[in-house]
């Protein structure tokens, strides 16, 4: 197995936690998954009308 499919494999068994947990009631994992991910990444996610809302996390040298 390559690595990007070893890696792959390890995305799909994450999300498949993540699903699980969530039908369960449990944010707890997801958020501190999320803490680690860069602010514009995150702002990326939602939608583009949203994005100026959090404009000024963006800004910030550490998180680029």
């Amino acid at each position: 197995m390559s690595k990007e499919e070893l890696k792959q494999q390890l995305i799909d068994t994450v999300i498949d936690r993540i699903k699980f947990d969530l039908l369960n009631g449990d944010e707890t994992t997801i958020d501190e998954l999320l803490n680690f991910v860069p602010n514009k990444n995150l702002v990326w996610f939602l939608p583009e009308r949203d994005w100026e809302k959090y404009q000024s996390l963006n800004q910030n040298k550490e998180d680029e």
